[in-house]
């Protein structure tokens, strides 16, 4: 009975760990009061944007699995948020964010000095995720990547990008206003 019982216990906790590493897709760390795990990326970047407390911090925000976004993963700007860096990769081959979204998948909405790098931990030459939003709308501002109000010195290297719109002010990538 107690080595039963030892043995159920040791399952019950290995399953509790899978399933909690399961949901953490996204991992933030160097920031004020975001540092943590995510399911999402916009989860990611609205705890970072909550915390507006981000003085000369150099935020780093791993991907360790694909996610699904299923609304607008919007990062804020300067103003409210004074950051050195916000790098974005990452950590194993094959990964994606995707949506579904008649929006911006990924908005830059005066972020500056963003780097979303697809390399695995940033280093190498493979491209290694993939950033799509798979809606075909006819809505002004759909896209994968938006930069918005001024989102300046901002990089976007090793990715691949997929995505398309209809409407005359939409894109894969999309500069907009300001």
């Amino acid at each position: 009975m107690k080595k039963t019982f030892t043995v159920l216990f040791v399952l019950a906790l290995t399953a509790g760990i899978l399933v909690q590493t399961a949901d953490a897709q996204v991992t933030v760390t160097g920031s004020t009061g975001a540092n943590a795990t995510y399911t999402t990326l916009k989860l990611a970047f609205d705890a970072i944007n909550a915390n507006t407390n981000q003085n000369s911090n150099n935020i780093v925000i791993t991907i360790t699995a694909s996610t699904t976004e299923t609304a607008s993963a919007s990062l804020t700007g300067q103003e409210t948020n004074t950051w050195t860096s916000v790098k974005i990769y990452p950590t194993v081959l094959g990964l994606s964010i995707t949506g579904y979204l008649d929006t911006p998948l990924i908005d830059l909405n005066g972020a500056d000095n963003v780097t979303i790098d697809g390399r695995v931990n940033a280093t190498g030459s493979v491209k290694s995720l993939m950033i799509s939003n798979t809606n075909i709308s006819s809505v002004a501002g759909t896209s994968t990547i938006r930069f918005f109000n001024d989102a300046c010195s901002n990089t976007v290297r090793y990715c691949t990008l997929k995505g398309s719109a209809t409407h005359t002010t939409s894109g894969i990538v999309l500069f907009s206003t300001t």
